[in-house]
């Protein structure tokens, strides 16, 4: 997944936000201080911007690719 793509989280996750669709648009990566890699900024579906960790790579659905 890259930076501009659009993604489906999946149901719990978007639950946990009150995400209606729990679609997102995946803004930038974020650098981390501790040994995991980077986290997600993205922009949900009301306009909010939402910090994940990349986990959610693995249980999220791609339904657009940015080229």
């Amino acid at each position: 997944m890259k930076v501009g793509d659009l993604i489906r989280l999946h149901r719990a996750t978007a639950n946990i936000w009150n995400l209606e669709t729990g679609v997102v648009i995946l803004l930038k990566k974020l650098p981390r201080e501790d040994g995991l890699e980077y986290d997600w900024l993205v922009l949900d579906e009301q306009g909010v911007l939402i910090e994940f960790g990349r986990q959610i790579e693995c249980s999220s659905e791609l339904i657009n690719e940015c080229r």
